[in-house]
């Protein structure tokens, strides 16, 4: 039987996890807002440090391909992106536009000033919490998940 000290200490853990998560996911919708783009363009636009098919977009994005298709409509609306054709007839691959690649540069530089991450640890501690997250989540260390 599991103690009530296991589950206080679980508790706590996955609270904090949630939290630090959530904390983190705010300041990136504000970062987004503040470069008057979507959330959800700016999740698709950090993904896209080079091309990918839509289908692997979905899998790392973890949603559904239908979901993929009208953020690829978006992306190219606004002059971020450009589908091109996949490696069979049947695929397409997303491909940021020089426009794009300048907004994926500005994204980036305002997570590593404000993430929570980045300005709570120092570079020790972010080495050290890179390391158990990626043991949680079942990755090697300091690989790109």
């Amino acid at each position: 039987m599991i103690s009530s000290a296991t589950i206080d200490e679980a508790r706590r853990l996955a609270q904090l996890l949630l939290g630090a998560a959530q904390r983190a996911q705010s300041e990136f919708a504000v970062i987004a807002a503040e470069l008057t783009i979507p959330v959800a363009i700016a999740r698709v636009i950090c993904q896209l440090s080079e091309p990918i098919a839509l289908h692997q977009l979905a899998a790392t994005m973890a949603c559904d391909k239908s979901y993929i298709t009208p953020l690829a409509d978006q992306l190219e609306a606004l002059g971020l992106g450009i589908r091109l054709p996949g490696p069979n007839r049947r695929s397409k691959v997303l491909q940021l536009t020089a426009q794009g690649e300048a907004m994926r540069m500005r994204l980036e530089a305002h997570i590593a000033a404000r993430s929570p991450v980045m300005t709570a640890l120092n570079e020790h501690e972010r080495d050290i919490l890179s390391d158990l997250l990626a043991k949680i989540v079942g990755h090697e260390a300091n690989q790109p998940a």
